[in-house]
């Protein structure tokens, strides 16, 4: 039970519990995000600094307009909720494996005083924010943009995301498996985003063409029954991974393939086969977006070239 006549006495906005700055960059797409805590703990009647901890005040917690003090909603999104990609302009931060949803947003120990809440800030459009922080206790507003006797506050700068040119996205073979057979073969191929002397991450894919299997990877082209019979391969499949985990697993005529992938990179599979099939034929481009370890978005089309066997991205 918290005791009456309670009140804040501190209140504070920062990017880092270390962290001296009180501004920061990202990129306008609506999914790189900016970590900002908030710092709070009250006062008893006696002005004793006591804990929150438990008390449904926390659940009113939120990040603010320094300025006009509405919620961030609309442009400016404010979340609960880390997701992967990076969130400092460097992409250090990106992560290449799947998050574990974080079950609350406070970082403090339950026996400190002054308990800690993380929320992750991103913006859709071009501009800037002074963001705070806005608690409801025992009937009363606290703002920490300079009413109530609080202030304090971070600026956030958005600006507009980074496009890579076409020649930044690389298509090349990784490796040749082991055919089954001559009438047999599973090629995998590696969509990577290589500039400023480095790989670019790329976090994820969507397609409205293929639905995303986080478990197997995805046909999204079928050529049909080829006369030409090169190499004895009359037909060939176009296959797009999953992008987390170690390996892929892609269904052929004979069974299942699991093979080993890279982080951070996007595999495309071609397996090709003597085998004729009982289905229509799927060639139509394939047209997909690509998201990189920013969360900036990037259209790209994977083409087919039936004399090789093969796709090329443009």
């Amino acid at each position: 039970m918290f005791e009456k006549d309670l009140s804040i006495q501190h209140f504070e906005v920062k990017f880092d519990s270390s962290a001296a700055d009180r501004r920061r960059t990202l990129y306008a797409n609506g999914r790189m995000q900016i970590r900002v805590l908030v710092r709070v703990s009250a006062a008893d009647a006696q002005g004793n600094e006591v804990s929150l901890h438990g008390h449904p005040a926390l659940q009113t917690l939120k990040l603010i307009s320094y300025n006009d003090g509405t919620p961030l909603e609309g442009n400016w999104i404010s979340s609960r909720q880390e997701n992967r990609y990076a969130h400092d302009m460097s992409g250090r931060e990106a992560s290449i494996t799947p998050l574990i949803p974080a079950s609350d947003n406070r970082i403090s120990d339950p026996s400190e005083t002054v308990q800690v809440f993380e929320f992750w800030v991103s913006s859709k459009r071009v501009g800037s924010l002074q963001i705070a922080a806005e608690l409801m206790l025992d009937g009363k507003r606290y703002r920490s943009n300079g009413q109530n006797g609080y202030d304090s506050s971070v600026s956030l700068d958005a600006v507009a995301p980074k496009r890579y040119p076409a020649a930044s996205f690389l298509f090349g073979g990784i490796r040749s498996v082991e055919q089954k057979s001559s009438y047999d073969r599973l090629e995998q191929f590696s969509l990577s985003l290589f500039s400023e002397g480095r790989v670019i991450h790329l976090l994820d894919w969507s397609s409205d063409q293929v639905k995303y299997d986080p478990d197997y990877a995805g046909e999204f082209f079928y050529s049909g029954n080829l006369d030409d019979g090169v190499n004895n391969l009359s037909t060939y499949f176009g296959f797009i991974a999953p992008v987390y985990g170690e390996s892929v697993t892609v269904k052929t005529h004979y069974g299942f393939r699991t093979l080993p992938q890279e982080a951070g990179r996007i595999s495309i599979f071609v397996y090709a086969s003597a085998e004729p099939a009982n289905k229509p034929a799927r060639t139509e481009t394939f047209e997909l977006k690509v998201f990189d370890e920013f969360g900036t978005d990037h259209r790209l089309r994977i083409n087919s070239n039936t004399a090789l066997r093969s796709f090329f991205i443009s």
